[in-house]
């Protein structure tokens, strides 16, 4: 932002260029009631105002604004007076929405936002001594926005708590904090600029020692998010990135709350943590945005018979503490947001998608309702014979309960052929080694390791072998055999290896 001198005007708002008329914000939604995978409702469009959040939205006619003729500049629209400054990196979201308050209730305009708190310029050495008049600075802004061509559309205070305890807070209060938190404390006034192309909102706070601005450029929804014909057939725009390594597994299950119980959903699994890329943010401060989010995403439903399964906190505290973990372990320690659930078709398979309502970063989970694809095949005893003559040891993929040591039963007829082999060679001896992905703690997967080695070796005892030709030990995730940094890798890695002693 300029921070050229000025002392009693705004030298520009808007750039002009986009000829989209101005569109009522809303959020598409649909029912919130569980229904089978195979329900499509259709989507419908609703008031941008959760119900049951207290607040009145009040109509707006923008043709109640005098056109104006004012040439209008670039985003963020603003140059401030002289000798005042954003006290910290302004907020700028490129599409995003905001409740102006117009007396009587909000009126919510969607579009590109920029926001901050405004103090005096202490960097400046033309000005490091000014002190902050909030006279000076309303009659300034006043008088620039009357040569835009502005209207005033409210002048007064802000209900108490406004901002607070609404289903959309965290949206708001989050992503601009400094330009609304205290703001119900100080003389407010919103105004609007229209064009031949759109509105401006310009909404000012004046107080005692700050003011604060929110300044949005009106514009339409222009998804932004890439549709793809593969799997998780919805991927990140330019300019976003990844925060942590996705979650990426061939085949899981993850719990979806319907509302009324969890959906366990098994498949082809994606989790994502994301915001805009920090090379982005840290040369223009562009921001995440929760709303551009929540429209892409429901713009991608709306186009595949998507239907809101739910919106709200899950009650992760009724799954069974195992499942807990599981759930947490796909989307990280936070499960105090609320969450956005949608369920849609694909190519004739059923989607599901969680979408985390942060303030600060996205995150969704996509599961492809999928059937497993068995790669897994039994090791008969002549074929363990031959490995273990040829390289002295063989692999065997036994499959444990999670993070326990207990041997699932489809596995046992795999011992049953590691027990035949050593009856049909009474001379051989083997060690049995147990082994980890790289998942979890060192210390906790070593020994996790050892009591898979013993669990085997107990059943082999159990079914006639002597103890004194089998040893067991657990080596954790010190001898991996394949990269732990895919899911294909550590399935390779946890396994169970007969050696030659």
């Amino acid at each position: 932002m300029s921070k050229t001198l000025l002392a009693a005007t705004i030298a520009a708002f808007l750039l002009a260029g986009c000829n989209k008329k101005h569109e009522a914000a809303g959020i598409v939604t649909s029912s919130t009631q569980p229904s089978p995978d195979t329900a499509q409702p259709a989507f419908a469009e609703s008031t941008p105002a959760e119900a049951g959040d207290g607040v009145a939205v009040q109509p707006f006619d923008p043709q109640s604004v005098p056109l104006s003729q004012a040439a209008l500049g670039a985003v963020p629209f603003i140059v401030l007076p002289h000798g005042y400054a954003p006290v910290n990196t302004p907020v700028m979201q490129t599409f995003a929405r905001f409740p102006f308050w117009l007396g009587r209730g909000v009126h919510w305009v969607e579009g590109e936002i920029w926001s901050a708190l405004i103090r005096t310029d202490s960097s400046n050495p033309e000005t490091k001594d000014k002190q902050y008049s909030e006279l000076e600075f309303r009659r300034n802004m006043e008088a620039a926005l009357a040569q835009a061509g502005a209207k005033t559309v409210f002048d007064g205070e802000l209900p108490d708590g406004l901002y607070d305890d609404k289903p959309w807070s965290d949206e708001i209060r989050g992503a601009h904090s400094n330009a609304v938190i205290g703001m119900d404390a100080g003389h407010v006034s919103v105004h609007v600029i229209r064009t031949a192309d759109r509105e401006v909102w310009v909404q000012m706070s004046t107080q005692d020692t700050s003011a604060q601005l929110v300044v949005l450029g009106q514009q339409a929804f222009q998804p932004s998010f890439i549709a793809g014909d593969s799997f998780p057939y919805l991927s990140l725009p330019k300019d976003y990135d990844n925060r942590n390594a996705p979650v990426k597994r061939d085949f899981d299950r993850f719990p979806f709350w319907d509302g009324q119980q969890f959906q366990w959903v098994e498949g082809r699994l994606l989790a994502q943590d994301f915001d805009v890329a920090w090379p982005v943010r840290s040369k223009t401060g562009r921001k995440y945005s929760l709303y551009d989010t929540r429209r892409n995403l429901e713009n991608w439903m709306a186009h595949n018979a998507g239907v809101k399964v739910f919106e709200g906190k899950v009650p992760v505290d009724q799954l069974p503490e195992r499942d807990a973990k599981a759930y947490e372990d796909v989307i990280g320690s936070d499960k105090s947001e609320r969450m956005l659930i949608y369920r849609g078709q694909h190519a004739g398979n059923t989607v599901w998608m969680q979408l985390r309502q942060g303030c600060l970063s996205g995150q969704w989970v996509i599961v492809e309702r999928k059937g497993m694809a068995q790669t897994a095949g039994l090791l008969p005893a002549s074929e363990l014979k031959k490995q273990i003559d040829a390289t002295g040891k063989v692999a065997l993929q036994v499959n444990f309960a999670t993070d326990k040591t207990d041997i699932l039963p489809d596995s046992l007829p795999q011992i049953e052929q590691v027990a035949a082999l050593l009856k049909d060679d009474p001379s051989l001896k083997l060690a049995v080694n147990g082994h980890t992905d790289n998942t979890g703690d060192a210390a906790h997967n070593q020994q996790l390791s050892e009591g898979r080695a013993k669990a085997v070796v107990a059943l082999l005892t159990g079914k006639g072998i002597e103890a004194s030709r089998l040893s067991a030990a657990g080596f954790g995730a010190m001898q991996p055999v394949a990269d732990n940094g895919t899911d294909e890798g550590k399935a390779k890695n946890r396994r169970v290896e007969l050696v030659k002693r």
